[in-house]
């Protein structure tokens, strides 16, 4: 019985990486995050060079993931970070400063967090991700979404 626990132990520890990368062949990327379905990347007929990718991200890591959106980059396949921006929230929303509390620092995570600046994922939970970029002229498309601990495949690319 003792040899039989030994060799499951074995067994699970052999494939925790595997399971708790996020990665492998599956375009998830390295890390603890993968994607939720497959995000879309969208272009706007009159802005040929922007683009914008929705999806949903969740953490599949053992541990909670904290990512901040000015650490998220669009990146092409030598490493380059593409000119951007990111949230982790669906749609726009005002920054109301409290007049007790300018914008140029001293948020409180729970108002980043609000605002989309901050996402703090516990393992098994999801959130959306938002990621915008402009091509310069002959520029190559990335590849992958950096957050800083981790990359995501961009599908399609």
């Amino acid at each position: 019985m003792r040899r039989w626990t030994a060799g499951l132990v074995a067994a699970v520890a052999a494939l925790a990486p595997v399971a708790c990368s996020g990665g492998g062949d599956d375009g998830g990327g390295i890390g603890g995050l993968v994607w939720v379905g497959k995000p879309r990347v969208v272009r706007q007929a009159t802005l040929p060079r922007d683009r914008i990718l929705n999806g949903f991200v969740r953490n599949d890591s053992l541990r909670r993931i904290t990512i901040e959106a000015k650490d998220v980059r669009a990146v092409d396949k030598d490493g380059n970070a593409l000119n951007g921006q990111a949230t982790f929230i669906r749609g726009y929303i005002h920054p109301l400063w409290a007049p007790t509390r300018p914008p140029q620092g001293g948020l409180p995570d729970s108002e980043r967090v609000r605002l989309g600046q901050l996402v703090r994922l516990d393992p098994g939970t999801q959130t959306h991700l938002s990621v915008a970029w402009r091509l310069k002229p002959g520029a190559e498309r990335p590849v992958r979404i950096d957050y800083g601990v981790g990359s995501l495949a961009i599908p399609g690319s």
